[in-house]
């Protein structure tokens, strides 16, 4: 076994799911679905990575924000992922590009070099879930991703309804079948359009054909998400369109088949730690509150300041003022794990939020009343408060859930 091996092994060894999403054929979202599903894990408090092994047409860096931004060695000389947001880190042939607009030649035991080192040399830090986005087809990437692993947890298989489609989805089944790949399950992309107007999903492609070929197969169809003009928007802005959409149509199904593919696989549950009230009295605390003209704020991410309250049991011993982070996904859970806050006392916000601060190891209590600072700590110091799932009441484009 060369170092080249030992290295591949000791990454992989890091990363507990590797999920591969391929398609049989082109056009039809597979790398923005790859991305959705990536971003949705990484919202229920998990540590992600996506590797974009398209190695012709790489379009993850753009859809995660992280268009421009070179992969680069650190000091002692190891090449890390892009981090794109807190514990969502990214790898593209894309970030390695002087310009997005050199063309990627490479053969075919290239390509596979390219992939090797990838997922070898590049240092990949512990993760729960790895996504990999295959370039369509049955070609050299997938079965290099396949090979070089060893252990994939499973394969997602994204199709559209049109019959062209269904016949490459049944290729890329049978494909798996050949290499004893497990398929997690198939969804369906640009499944009708919903009418802004009647609010009516009709069926611009034929309908059914996925669900039989599940049927066929024995593969779970995990959904059926429509077109939505709001896919294409987050997409081109490098925002996650199952965070900013999530009480859409589509948003609400892309969460849903997150949900489903989660639980498909083992030890895999959300991760939420137990934030049941422990007595800490004799213990040094910071607790977080955020403010809006010196009210607790009614979402903690629109809030204009937070203010810090260091505790020693029942006493205040600092009081502290801070400008939090412009609001993206995961970013003021992160700052505040930074600022060593143990506790966020918060109004409204939405459960992915609190995911995420979970495991940061911040306790969050929700549904608190807007109040002054000085008030909300005193009911917090005389165990007055209680956790309330209160979610932010703003409208379904916010930057919330």
């Amino acid at each position: 076994m060369d170092n080249n091996d030992l290295l591949l092994r000791e990454n992989m060894e890091r990363i507990k799911h590797k999920i591969i999403v391929m398609s049989g054929k082109g056009g039809v979202g597979k790398s923005t679905v790859c991305v959705n599903l990536a971003y949705y894990a990484a919202l229920q408090g998990h540590k992600v990575g996506v590797l974009d092994v398209d190695i012709h047409g790489p379009s993850v860096a753009k859809m995660t924000g992280i268009e421009g931004r070179r992969i680069v060695g650190d000091e002692d000389g190891k090449v890390r992922p892009i981090e794109a947001i807190s514990n969502f880190f990214v790898v593209s042939i894309a970030s390695m590009l002087e310009s997005p607009d050199d063309p990627i030649i490479l053969r075919g035991p290239a390509k596979m070099g390219a992939i090797k080192q990838f997922l070898s040399e590049i240092v990949w830090p512990e993760l729960d879930y790895l996504f990999i986005d295959c370039p369509p087809g049955t070609g050299d990437e997938p079965l290099s991703v396949i090979q070089l692993i060893g252990d994939v947890t499973g394969a997602v298989i994204v199709s559209t309804p049109q019959q062209i489609s269904l016949l490459d989805v049944r290729k890329s089944l049978n494909f798996a079948k050949k290499l004893d790949l497990p398929v997690l399950g198939i969804i369906e992309n640009m499944s009708g359009f919903i009418c802004p107007t009647c609010n009516t999903n009709h069926d611009i492609f034929k309908s059914n054909g996925t669900a039989q070929s599940g049927i066929d197969f024995g593969v779970e169809i995990l959904g059926k998400i429509p077109i939505d003009p709001n896919i294409v928007t987050s997409s081109d802005d490098g925002k996650p369109f199952v965070y900013h959409y999530a009480k859409t149509k589509a948003g609400e199904e892309v969460n849903k088949i997150g949900e489903k593919l989660l639980n498909k696989i083992p030890d895999v549950k959300t991760k939420k730690q137990d934030t049941t009230k422990k007595e800490e009295n004799n213990m040094s605390k910071i607790v977080a509150l955020p403010l809006d003209n010196g009210i607790l704020s009614e979402h903690f991410g629109h809030a204009d300041k937070f203010v810090f309250f260091t505790l020693n049991g029942t006493k205040i011993e600092s009081k502290t003022e801070k400008t939090p982070p412009p609001h993206q996904p995961g970013i003021i859970p992160a700052w505040l794990k930074e600022e060593n806050a143990n506790v966020v006392i918060v109004n409204g916000i939405g459960q992915a939020a609190v995911n995420i601060f979970n495991s940061h190891g911040i306790e969050v209590i929700r549904g608190v009343d807007c109040l002054t600072d000085e008030e909300v700590i005193k009911n917090f110091i005389e165990n007055n408060l209680t956790d309330r799932e209160v979610s932010c009441n703003h409208d379904q484009h916010h930057d919330c859930h």
